[in-house]
């Protein structure tokens, strides 16, 4: 048989998955783990642009950085001598109807008569966990009129207003995807753990909080056709066929003794470093570097919930965490330095939830929030709308073995890599199917 390592860009912005929440409670979940704010009224709030986390809108403060336009004649026409708006771009017209300047109000808005503007009267912003309202002065600026207690509501940039969250989304699958290679502690390399990540060929494993053991994993032609066929399934009708092995090998052992209990932890791998997640030290994120063995802290957040699920997304740097048994995702917020409320999901009839990853569609460069239950017969498709709330854009479903989630990351043969308890600890691959068209190349599989 052909023998091939598959190497694919890793892509993803980074997660992880279903850490437990106690070792009380480890029958239920075996491997896996859950300020700065202004005073409210009337005092004012600077908000800088950028940064993850936190519901925003139109109105959002900063910006007003101009692009430059090629003038349109006629789009000053009637308007001599005025300040127009089109599509919140500010147009000075001059005496002669003729465009003489275009400024991009970015995160601004435009008022015509007046250009660009921070804020307009009646309009309600997000900062973090801050509600913000527009105070038309003078001085014109954003005031602090709420402060949101995450664990409890989001602030609502429509209402103006801390609303408590509702689950985003049904229950009703609207695509499929399988169960590829499963490597069992007693017949593989695998040597067990929980809390996974991968990056491109290789796979990260916390095998007992002081050991993260890195495996390569290769695609076989063992099918002998000549071709490498990470998605072939019987069951699959975009790709039938007989599933194609794959060999998992051990490659390196780190020691890490600070990574966190297997239970209540998670990974997100770069190529030289892991970030990583440990339930019994809130809100905080730690950096592992592979070259240095020096352990450091990426993220100093507030201890606002014990988090035993993270998440991280590459193209804007925002870092996801989320809790078991309320399946809301939280993100963070740099600019406040604060862990900020997002959205809940359904019961998806896994006990609880145990799994995160976000994962970047590389054909139209959109940012998916994955989530699951401890089982992994369901996996939810979240993305941000342009308001800053959130849409379930699929539940992909698979009838498979049902292995338990106790971590889950993305990347190997452009699929996602969970880890359960049986009994024996297990590794296994999910993708293909539907999911497949918002995790791979347009070719192949054809969207």
């Amino acid at each position: 048989m052909a023998r091939k390592t598959v190497r694919m860009p890793k892509a993803h912005a980074v997660v992880r998955f279903g850490s437990a929440l106690a070792l009380v409670a480890a029958t239920f979940f075996a491997c896996s783990s859950e300020d700065q704010s202004s005073a409210a009224g009337g005092s004012t709030a600077t908000t800088p642009t950028g940064g993850g986390g936190g519901a925003t809108s139109s109105g959002q403060p900063g910006g007003g950085e101009g692009a430059t336009f090629l003038p349109d004649p006629e789009i000053c026409a009637g308007h001599a001598g005025e300040i127009i708006c089109v599509d919140d771009v500010a147009i000075t017209c001059d005496a002669d109807g003729k465009t003489a300047n275009e400024q991009d109000c970015g995160d601004e808005v435009c008022l015509p008569g007046t250009g660009c503007v921070l804020c307009l009267a009646g309009q309600f912003s997000c900062h973090g966990n801050e509600v913000l309202s527009c105070n038309t002065g003078p001085p014109l600026q954003w005031d602090v009129i709420a402060t949101c207690d995450p664990l409890a509501a989001a602030c609502n940039p429509t209402q103006g207003a801390c609303v408590p969250l509702t689950p985003t989304g049904g229950t009703t699958p609207t695509g499929t995807y399988y169960q590829y290679a499963r490597f069992l502690t007693a017949s593989s390399a695998f040597l067990g753990g929980c809390d996974v990540d991968s990056y491109q060929d290789l796979i990260y494993v916390n095998r007992d909080g002081a050991h993260l053991d890195a495996y390569s994993v290769e695609l076989l032609d063992s099918d002998g056709d000549g071709e490498f066929e990470p998605n072939q399934h019987p069951d699959n009708p975009d790709d039938p066929g007989p599933i194609e092995e794959r060999v998992l090998t051990l490659v390196q052992t780190y020691d890490v003794p600070e990574l966190g209990p297997i239970n209540r932890s998670e990974i997100y791998a770069l190529a030289d470093r892991v970030y990583f997640l440990d339930y019994d030290i809130p809100g905080k994120v730690f950096m592992y570097v592979f070259g240095t063995g020096v352990v450091s802290t990426a993220v100093d957040g507030p201890p606002t919930a014990a988090f035993p699920m993270l998440g991280h997304d590459e193209t804007d740097g925002t870092w996801f965490a989320s809790l078991h048994y309320e399946r809301q995702v939280f993100s963070y917020h740099a600019p406040t330095q604060a862990w900020v409320a997002e959205f809940k999901y359904p019961d998806l009839s896994g006990d609880h939830m145990d799994g995160i990853e976000v994962v970047t569609d590389p054909n139209t460069g959109m940012a998916y929030v994955y989530v699951t239950d401890m089982t992994s017969d369901f996996l939810g498709q979240y993305r941000r709308d342009r308001g800053g709330g959130w849409v379930q854009e699929n539940l992909f479903e698979y009838a498979g073995t049902a292995d338990h989630v106790e971590g889950m990351g993305f990347g190997a043969l452009n699929h996602f890599w969970a880890t359960g308890w049986d009994p024996p600890d297990v590794l296994y691959e999910i993708g293909g199917g539907d999911l497949a068209k918002f995790t791979e190349p347009d070719e192949p599989p054809p969207r």
